[in-house]
């Protein structure tokens, strides 16, 4: 008997299988099915099965679908919510011919007692990722109550001519349901096969087999098919271009799919034109179309979307990896996700992690790690970014070669990569930083660019015999208190700085107390420098105690004031003070003149001070020397001046005396 009935329906998309850890945007165009016509047909009322056929039409756009679609069917009490009934039916490879299907459903013996049921339906192309929910559900018309009014009543006679049809009486009231009867009796054995055949595979096993010429299998083009429990495990698929392994229950390989297997578990699709893929085991994982060579392990729920090359999910239940993700691995864990657009891109463990991939296909995101943890992220352009457990850690945009040694709440923000962050609430918020921050609950943050920041209440401890290094960039390598007081070296000058009003002190022993210029209990202090002036022990003192000195020698004045005169001098500036200008020799020719030094590139104070004591003593018997040699000249001018002026009157005495 067959009951018709027409409906308009357009279903949604129910992702929860196909996308659980929000990596799908829509995965097809938007299914219609704008009409669907089914047909329920009652087998025989008598000596039957509880099983019914199901008929309809699919369409897609207006268009009749074709080819192999999976079904899923479920008995609901209600048209709305209510309770389910028996179990959900999965109808997998139902063949589609000008969108006209047929299919066999049983939902088992007590299925049907009396009351109104409706269909709840499902869809998918087989091989694709998750089901279309068809809307609204669909009543069942009366034809399988034939299941539920009859009992068995013996042996079926022969079917009589048909009578005359009666008028249509009118429809009484329900009647109570009756109790179902009891199954029949088992039907007499069948007639015995036909024997097998000589060169048959003996239940026992068998002898003198080749491997070239014997084997278990088939020679058409049809697949060998392993039954267990009269249920199919194993199926083998051979063509010209590949095979197809084919394990478990409702797993199912897009006939494109060359050489691709799934070998055990339940609901696991391979899709259309990815070949040399591999789904182990689990529960309705998926590895979608347009890709090479991807593998699920096992698990639940995992799903490779379209357009990958050699990504693997080792196991673990919802995690995902994104379109255009190449050479990208999950191993475990759940909610784990590696979005699109990734290369190379690895998530090990823990829960609900996420490295998210490039918005645009044309630029990939390059070999990001996150390792355990949960709730963990890495962001969009963060090539080589790694996280390594922890939980509730973050790596921002365009923070490349950023690392998260674990921790919790820790964060590098967008635009500072080449980071390092560990410890509780470190905060990177420029490029280039070291942060370790201690095991308080509050924020700590980087100073600027480039610095190494750390938070540690309880000190700072080297080991005893470690020395440190700063380098050989002039700064000012320590500040204290601040900036104003700290210790740093310039171009050849090692300086200790304090601000207006500081002092600077020398102790010896003693130890800290805060009154300026105090050494402490026990210390003395040994120097000390103020805006006045230099004092050592109290005053200022030159080591130049004779007893401190050998090899003393007399030296020439007049000779060291000779090579003083002879000494080249010149203005000149320092070019680490090109601002500043000085005046005297080059330590090369004072050293050439003089001989003093430790080498031609200094001159010594002590050293300048002597030849210019020297000189000095030089200059002042020179210029005693010439002194004398003047006063006795201006003698002999006298004397002369007298004998001028004695001949000079003689001289007028003899003229007068001739006038």
């Amino acid at each position: 008997m067959w009951v018709g009935a027409i409906l308009e329906v357009t279903p949604g998309f129910n992702l929860a299988k196909c996308d659980p850890a929000g990596i799908v945007a829509p995965m097809l165009a938007r299914l219609s099915l704008s009409v669907l016509v089914f047909w329920i047909a009652a087998r025989a009322a008598v000596g039957q099965e509880n099983a019914f056929t199901y008929q309809g039409r699919l369409t897609t756009a207006g268009v009749p679908a074709t080819g192999e679609h999976d079904l899923r069917i479920a008995l609901f009490d209600a048209e709305v919510a209510g309770t389910q009934v028996g179990p959900t039916l999965t109808n997998l490879a139902v063949t589609l011919t000008d969108g006209y299907f047929l299919t066999e459903l049983d939902f088992g013996a007590k299925a049907f007692t009396g009351g109104r049921r409706w269909l709840e339906l499902g869809v998918r192309r087989t091989g694709g990722a998750g089901f279309v929910a068809l809307a609204p559900r669909q009543i069942i018309g009366a034809s399988p109550y034939a299941l539920f009014a009859v009992t068995p009543a013996g042996p079926r006679g022969e079917v009589g001519p048909s009578g005359p049809a009666g008028p249509q009486g009118v429809p009484g009231p329900q009647g109570p349901v009756g109790p179902q009867g009891d199954q029949g009796p088992a039907g007499p054995p069948g007639p015995a096969g036909e024997g097998g055949a000589g060169n048959a595979w003996a239940l026992t096993g068998n002898a003198g087999t080749s491997p070239d010429t014997h084997f278990l299998g088939t020679t058409d083009n049809t697949a060998l098919v392993v039954r267990a429990a009269n249920q199919q495990v194993l199926r083998l698929e051979g063509q010209l271009s590949g095979v197809r392994w084919i394990g478990g229950r409702g797993n199912t390989i897009e006939p494109t799919s060359t050489n691709s297997a799934v070998l055990f578990g339940r609901g696991n699709s391979i899709g259309i034109a990815a070949p040399e893929t591999t789904i182990a085991g689990g529960l309705d994982n998926d590895i979608e179309r347009d890709q090479r060579s991807s593998f699920i392990g096992g698990g639940a729920r995992n799903l490779i979307r379209a357009d990958n090359q050699h990504a693997v999910i080792v196991g673990g239940r919802d995690n995902g990896i994104g379109t255009n993700s190449v050479i990208s691995l999950v191993v475990g864990g759940g909610e784990n996700r590696i979005a699109h657009n990734v290369d190379g891109g690895v998530m090990v463990g823990g829960f609900r992690n996420d490295i998210l991939g490039s918005n645009n296909p044309n630029r990939r995101e390059i070999a990001p790690i996150l390792i355990g943890g949960s709730d963990n992220e890495i962001g969009r352009e963060s090539n080589w970014a790694t996280i390594l457990g922890g939980d509730n850690n973050r790596i921002g945009t365009n923070s490349a070669s950023a690392v998260i040694l674990g921790g919790t709440n820790n964060l590098v923000a967008d635009n500072s990569g080449h980071s390092l962050a560990a410890g509780r609430r470190s905060r990177v918020n420029h490029q280039g930083c070291f942060i370790w921050s201690d095991s308080q609950n509050a924020s700590f943050a980087t100073a600027g660019v480039n610095t190494f920041n750390i938070r540690a209440a309880g000190g700072i401890h080297v080991n005893a015999d470690t020395s440190q290094f700063f380098g050989s960039t002039t700064r000012q390598m320590l500040n204290l208190w601040g900036e104003s007081y700290g210790i740093g070296v310039q171009s050849s000058t090692f300086y200790s700085r304090t601000d207006d009003t500081g002092t600077f002190s020398w102790f010896r022993g003693g130890s800290h107390v805060n009154t300026a210029n105090a050494p402490g209990t026990g210390g003395v202090e040994m120097m000390r420098l103020t805006s006045a002036g230099l004092r050592v022990n109290g005053t200022f003192v030159s080591a130049s105690d004779r007893h401190r000195k050998e090899r003393v020698s007399p030296v020439d004045p007049e000779s060291v004031l000779a090579r003083v005169a002879a000494l080249p001098l010149a203005e000149w500036s320092y070019r680490e003070d090109p601002g500043t200008r000085h005046l005297g020799p080059m330590a090369q020719d004072f050293h050439a003149a003089f001989a003093l030094g430790e080498d031609d590139r200094h001159i010594a104070m002590v050293d300048a001070d002597g030849v210019a004591l020297a000189a000095i003593q030089g200059l002042h018997r020179k210029l005693e020397a010439q002194e004398r040699e003047l006063k006795g000249r201006d003698e002999r001018i006298g004397r002369l001046e007298t004998e001028l002026a004695e001949l000079r009157g003689l001289v007028q005495a003899a003229l007068a005396a001739s006038k």
